[in-house]
């Protein structure tokens, strides 16, 4: 067997464990807002601060990968980044403040996004583009089963036992540090780098990610045109978010249990079904394509859920699509970085990909919240439709003209 099928085999298992190992924790932070309220007592503002950070924290975790196409020291990236991630739950069963719980929320968030460019540049180098987006994509299915089938049983523990949240997140976070181990065994192979510079000043470390960012979008017109697009596409989505659950609530009079069946089962059926599908188009499809398909396909999720206020299944059927969506839309942006950057550094491509999602993140929420109130949730939820549809529709529609050029 030649060496380079062990590096992919290894590659692969290596995604498949780290995405299992990484999937409890992943969870458990995704029942952090309630914890705050039920169990520690946190306020309504405690609670909407913690909401918007998430977002915004992508403009700050893009530092944290700011250079690595410079440095090559993208093992270590990953594996501290990795570690600082989950280290402050371990504390959690010592402490019981409202502001740590947020604090380490933030962080995981954090370093959640800041390891991608680093994770993505490993899988560049250990698997060839051909096998690489089905391995991702078929990695993230798996957990995002996981995820569904442990977001419920968590539920139903915390329910009858609140406190347990504090040890759960201790050994969620501990499982998630075998993902180190896995990490550290993989081998990276260093690629000549540029000659360190000297030590710059404060002012330019924190220019410098955006300057990047701007230099690799004016000399990449289709990086740029597939940026623009996701950035529509991911504004709209963003949009919405706010309407979500007063939409649910005021006008279709859903229940937990049939926020539960939608929300969880529902989508994670569409991701999981659909992954293999994306997997498959994204090896032999190009990437502006294939992202048209993928934004229209997101756009459908707003429309369906607008019409069920005519029809209750409309709703499943929302949350199911709103899975075959985000199961390309992961697939893509995670990919997009590896693909534009072909045999050059990838952490930079993705790393403009976190400027970009933080940036509408920051914008596309309290524009939302502010539409919502104005208009209503309906409108809203057309407005996030219309935009998805309209970068679907101009990503396809450069693609025909870069063609027509060639």
């Amino acid at each position: 067997m030649s060496g380079v099928i062990v590096k992919e085999r290894r590659m692969g298992w290596a995604l498949f464990l780290s995405s299992a190992l990484s999937e409890p924790l992943f969870t458990l932070y995704g029942l952090i807002a309630i914890i705050l309220y039920k169990d520690l007592g946190a306020s309504a503002w405690q609670i909407a601060l913690m909401t918007m950070l998430k977002p915004v924290i992508s403009l700050l975790s893009v530092y944290w990968s700011a250079g690595l196409h410079r440095s090559g020291k993208v093992k270590s990236n990953v594996l501290w980044g990795g570690f600082l991630m989950r280290a402050p739950f371990l504390l959690c069963p010592w402490i019981d403040s409202v502001w740590f719980v947020i604090g380490a929320s933030v962080n995981y968030m954090l370093f959640h996004r800041a390891v991608i460019p680093g994770w993505m540049e490993i899988l560049r180098r250990n698997m060839g583009e051909g096998k690489r987006g089905r391995a991702f994509s078929l990695s993230s299915a798996f957990g995002y089963v996981e995820g569904v089938a442990l977001s419920i049983g968590a539920a139903a523990l915390l329910d009858h036992q609140p406190g347990m949240w504090k040890i759960l997140f201790c050994v969620a976070a501990l499982i998630g540090m075998g993902v180190l181990l896995i990490q550290a065994r993989l081998s990276v192979d260093e690629e000549r780098k540029e000659e360190l510079r000297p030590s710059i000043s404060f002012k330019e470390f924190l220019l410098r990610p955006w300057k990047d960012t701007w230099q690799l979008m004016r000399e990449r017109p289709d990086f740029s045109k597939y940026q623009f697009g996701f950035m529509i596409c991911g504004f709209g989505i963003m949009l919405i978010q706010p309407a979500l659950p007063i939409f649910a609530v005021d006008d279709l009079g859903v229940s937990y249990t049939m926020a539960a069946l939608g929300i969880s089962l529902a989508k994670g059926l569409g991701f999981a079904v659909s992954s293999p599908l994306w997997a498959r188009w994204i090896e032999k499809t190009p990437v502006l394509k294939l992202s048209g398909f993928v934004f229209l396909s997101v756009a459908i999720f707003p429309i369906l859920m607008a019409c069920s206020v005519f029809w209750m299944g409309w709703f499943y059927l929302a949350y199911f699509w709103y899975g075959v969506g985000q199961g390309g839309s992961h697939l893509v942006w995670h990919m997009a970085g590896p693909i534009f950057s072909g045999k050059e550094e990838s952490s930079k491509y993705t790393g403009a990909g976190l400027i970009m999602g933080g940036l509408r993140g920051a914008i596309a929420p309290p524009l939302g919240s502010f539409l919502t109130v104005s208009f209503g949730a309906v409108e809203v939820l057309i407005i996030g439709g219309f935009l998805s549809f309209y970068s679907g529709a101009y990503l396809l529609k450069s693609r025909l003209k870069i063609l027509q050029k060639i």
